[in-house]
């Protein structure tokens, strides 16, 4: 579509337990009879937070080496964020060359020891954000770094020579004042978002800084899989303002003018589900020069509530219930009851080891033997009919939202990756699962991400790739590198099964040391991993 540009550059499911569940799909599973209902909060939707502001001291007169350096590392700790304070801990021409704005370091303690030449100071870091808001686990190499601070007498007072180029804030900090956030860019057929996960500071300017970084583009790693309806050039005016009402109005420069019709609805969903996760947020208008920019086919004119364009919704939340493999065959899963598939898909499905429901509901994939046949569930649908034959070990299949159905096979080799559709199966390149042992995999509902857990020798792991996908056909398909996600909190190793619980987390199912396996939610950024708990023990 002409000025849609392809770039050259989390929340949670409003109900957790349905993610949880769909880990249960596998053909032995035991379905829980009893757990508490998980509520979570609304999809996209950032809680408010009382925030405090924290305005720590400057240097005192006479302070100590340590007490300069230890003033130092409490005075980037400020809140509203302001780093003139910490500025007079340093000498003068360091202050006016110090620039921390190179990354942010996240660390859990410090530990500051003196010595003739320098002050040292260790720091266990959990991660660190880039000038994105991108997060990164801190690795085994990088999780605790040795500063060597040297400070020099200013009219007898000591002050610090050479800074770090980072800011530094602890982790209550972080978990105080920083959010996860997600900018929406568009898959390569402009039919559905994709999130680029990101962290933000809380505050007033919150809604003006995911503003601008939406207008920036997206991250390296998705800049080259996913489109946005964003003219270059195009920047904020001023600052993004929200009214007591809800009304956010983001006042732009000219260049949007130049979007046609089509082109503004998409720009205006990217621009909706970027801001939507702001709690205050209800609806948005555009402005170019005072005038209000027109988006054809809202509901009122000039603005555009937060729920307009939800047909571009990348969890498609609402479109898929619970199935799972029983005695019975496939089944819908309910509260009270789990009701048999009336489709054609039902005799086939008592044989199944595997099973999968496509995005629709309309079809279900079944592993039958060294098969993967595919069959309608409604009761007027025609023959299941073979999409992949002569596999040797297929796990469970997954399908994304252009009804591409995704296959690996555990080989004698290792692993190979497939994608199927009713008229032809095509081996794709998989960099990091080629070959491995795949315990699980699932392809996010967006069809931009792969994530999968590769079993070692005596831990598995979990990685993702990102799907670089053919605008015009939809499976033919490239993976990039699959990473692996780490996280700086609990990192189970013995991981059994997955799903996608959001287009930003994952919930895996595993084990820590000798306890029963339960549900884990990880952010696919590694920022974070916990247990779910309220669970009965499954497997």
């Amino acid at each position: 579509m002409t000025g849609i540009r392809p770039t050259t550059q989390r929340w949670r499911r409003a109900f957790l337990a349905w993610g949880a569940a769909t880990l249960l799909t596998a053909g032995c599973a035991s379905i829980p009879m009893e757990s508490p209902v998980q509520q979570s909060q609304a999809v996209g939707v950032q809680q408010e937070q009382q925030l405090i502001t924290n305005v720590p001291p400057g240097p005192t007169p006479g302070a100590t080496r340590e007490e300069i350096v230890s003033g130092f590392f409490s005075a980037m700790l400020a809140y509203p964020q302001s780093l003139a304070t910490a500025r007079q801990f340093l000498t003068a021409n360091a202050a006016a060359a110090w620039d921390p704005s190179s990354g942010l370091v996240v660390y859990d303690d410090q530990e500051i020891v003196n010595s003739r030449s320098a002050v040292s100071v260790t720091v266990h870091t959990r991660g660190s954000l880039n000038s994105r808001g991108r997060w990164r686990t801190a690795s085994a190499s990088t999780r605790s770094q040795r500063l060597e601070l040297h400070l020099l007498r200013v009219n007898g007072q000591w002050r610090i020579l050479d800074p770090p180029s980072a800011t530094f804030i602890d982790s209550d900090y972080f978990a105080q004042y920083f959010r996860p956030f997600s900018l929406y860019y568009f898959d390569p057929t402009l039919s559905v978002l994709t999130p680029d996960p990101v962290y933000l500071m809380l505050g007033n300017a919150t809604a003006t800084a995911l503003v601008s970084d939406l207008l920036r583009g997206p991250s390296r790693e998705l800049a080259s899989v996913v489109a946005t309806s964003v003219p270059p050039h195009t920047q904020l005016d001023v600052a993004v303002t929200t009214s007591s009402s809800g009304r956010v109005d983001v006042p732009l420069n000219p260049p949007v003018l130049s979007l046609s019709s089509q082109q503004r609805r998409l720009f205006a969903a990217q621009l909706t589900w970027t801001l939507r996760q702001l709690p205050e947020v209800r609806n948005i208008s555009v402005t170019v020069g005072g005038s209000r920019l027109d988006v054809p086919g809202v509901t009122v004119k000039g603005k555009f509530g937060v729920d307009e364009f939800a047909g571009y919704d990348p969890s498609f939340a609402a479109r898929l219930g619970l199935y799972a493999l029983s005695a019975k065959g496939l089944v819908t899963v309910s509260d009270e009851r789990s009701t048999p598939v009336s489709g054609p898909v039902a005799r086939p499905a008592r044989a199944a080891t595997y099973a999968a429901v496509d995005p629709t509901a309309a079809e279900a994939a079944l592993v039958v033997g060294s098969k993967v046949l595919v069959g309608g569930t409604d009761a007027t649908a025609g023959t299941p009919a073979v999409w992949f034959r002569r596999g040797t070990s297929v796990i469970r299949p997954s399908w994304d939202v252009h009804r591409v159905l995704w296959v690996v096979d555990n080989t004698p080799a290792g692993a190979k990756v497939y994608t199927v559709t009713a008229n032809r199966v095509r081996e794709v390149s998989a960099p990091g699962i080629d070959g491995k042992h795949v315990r699980a995999f699932a392809v996010s509902r967006d069809g931009v991400r792969l994530a999968a857990i590769i079993q070692d020798a005596s831990s598995s792991r979990l990685v993702v790739s990102v799907i670089d996908r053919n605008a015009g056909r939809p499976a033919a398909v490239q993976l990039s590198p699959a990473s692996r996600i780490r996280s700086p909190g609990s990192n189970p190793t013995s991981m059994t099964d997955l799903a996608w619980a959001s287009p930003t987390t994952l919930l895996v199912l595993a084990s820590e040391k000798d306890a029963d396996p339960q549900p884990f939610e990880v952010s696919i950024d590694g920022s974070e991993a916990t247990a779910v708990g309220g669970f009965l023990p499954v497997r």
